[in-house]
């Protein structure tokens, strides 16, 4: 009884909603140790890199990211915070598209520019349908209006290795 009233004032106390199960209690047992679907380096996020923001909040990369010569021909813009704006009225669009979402997340997707995301688990993704880093790597430079930036590149070729049935990190 003593014990039922130390959970229920724990409980009290506690704002988070709780569901009292008396199945839960046998997972708590001691060796028995919750393991993690996903490794916690996968939230790992692209840096900002300081980028200039104006008054109504809206990043200028003008300075850190010049255009190419043939800039005209190529789809997509990649920025140094791991968003990637691919505009949809391009004669390369379908191509460019296949490719984003096997390596980022969509974000938003209006008629003319859609935005994608690059993060740990779109990675993932992109590993496990068989793209090496370096295919990424290249087919993002082929396609970018610009240099695609360095912490964009060093953010990519964060190495995956399958091992004992879980892909791990290896920097």
């Amino acid at each position: 009884k003593k014990k039922k009233d130390k959970t229920i004032k724990k409980l009290k106390k506690s704002k988070k909603r709780h569901y009292d199960d008396d199945e839960d209690d046998e997972d708590d047992a001691p060796g028995k140790e919750s393991q993690e679907a996903v490794p916690s380096a996968a939230g790992k996020q692209v840096e900002d890199s300081g980028t200039k923001v104006d008054e109504y909040g809206a990043k200028d990369y003008r300075q850190q990211m010049p255009l190419k010569a043939d800039h005209a021909s190529r789809p997509l813009w990649v920025a140094p915070d791991g968003h990637i704006f691919l505009e949809a009225f391009s004669p390369v669009y379908k191509y460019a598209q296949d490719f984003l979402v096997a390596i980022a997340e969509p974000v938003c997707r209006p008629t003319h520019i859609h935005e994608y995301k690059l993060t740990a688990y779109s990675l993932y993704a992109a590993v496990s349908v068989g793209l090496q880093t370096s295919d990424i790597t290249d087919y993002l430079q082929k396609l970018s209006k610009t240099g695609v930036p360095d912490g964009i590149i060093q953010f990519i070729k964060v190495k995956l290795f399958y091992w004992h049935w879980k892909y791990m990190y290896c920097y």
